[in-house]
């Protein structure tokens, strides 16, 4: 296990053991055992090698907290029409996809490897994942690296106008307002917007009360910005009017305790949210 910083921080993002409910870990537990064939007995062994491997790498936080092992994506309302969709051959980003841990659990339920794509900064996670889900000459699903933040990247450009749905999990909210609005503008470009059905879901922090003004949020310096219902639509409609398109928003929020390294609980808002092309 890799050594921690001294701060505080970056340590309360760092949990020594995965979660104890196994009911949460099931869903994982299953595709690990019947989709990459790891023994039961020899599961958590492997996850804490690879998750390892990840904290050195760069300490998100869904790595030091076990968040990368909640396939929350099949407990979305929209998850059959995931795979209907991908079935009929339209095409799937994840975005920030990591291990590409929801791309597996995809087409472990059906999705066509041939319609799931994933997107990283960071070609390492993406080799982890092969590790992880032990599937480097099975796996036919497409990954690609680059900055979603560098309009120049141009390896981002074999994705332009070929996506139908962008899942994009624990991504958002890592950045600020305008650099949100840059991935919203590069998601956009993404998508095959002419079809009518352009769909942008996932989940991330978000706000309990009510997030100041985009402005107001810079001048304070608060960097993050976390959003609830009107300000996500506020921001996708911001992004519509940069590309020429429209965009309605539909938004949860759920707030629940989290455990911290140390045993104390924590309150974590999260949004949960599907973006779909306006007529």
């Amino acid at each position: 296990m890799p050594e921690l910083e001294p701060n505080f921080n970056r340590r309360k993002r760092f949990l020594v053991d995965p979660p104890a409910d196994k009911i949460k870990l099931a869903k994982v537990w299953k595709l690990l055992e019947s989709y990459s064939g790891i023994p039961p007995d020899e599961i958590e062994e492997h996850l804490r090698h690879v998750r390892a491997k990840a904290w050195a790498i760069f300490p998100y936080g869904c790595i030091g907290r076990w968040r990368f092992l909640d396939l929350y994506i099949t407990a979305l309302p929209q998850y059959p029409e995931l795979l209907a969709r991908t079935q009929q051959g339209q095409t799937l980003l994840d975005c920030a996809c990591c291990f590409g841990q929801a791309l597996r659990q995809l087409a472990f339920d059906g999705a066509p490897a041939s319609s799931l794509v994933g997107l990283d900064l960071r070609r390492e996670f993406i080799d982890l994942g092969y590790e992880m889900f032990r599937d480097k000459d099975t796996f036919g699903a497409r990954f690609v690296t680059g900055s979603m933040l560098d309009p120049q990247d141009a390896r981002l450009q074999v994705l332009d106008g070929t996506m139908d749905i962008i899942h994009a999990a624990s991504f958002f909210h890592l950045f600020g307002w305008d650099d949100q609005v840059t991935i919203g503008e590069r998601m956009v470009k993404f998508l095959k917007t002419d079809s009518g059905g352009a769909t942008v879901l996932g989940r991330q922090i978000g706000s309990a009360t009510e997030p100041l003004d985009p402005k107001e949020h810079e001048e304070k310096g608060l960097g993050r910005y976390h959003h609830n219902q009107r300000s996500m639509q506020g921001l996708w409609d911001v992004i519509g009017e940069k590309t020429g398109t429209r965009w309605k928003v539909e938004a949860e929020l759920k707030t629940v305790l989290e455990e911290l390294e140390d045993g104390q609980e924590e309150e974590r808002t999260t949004i949960r949210f599907v973006v779909r092309q306006a007529d």
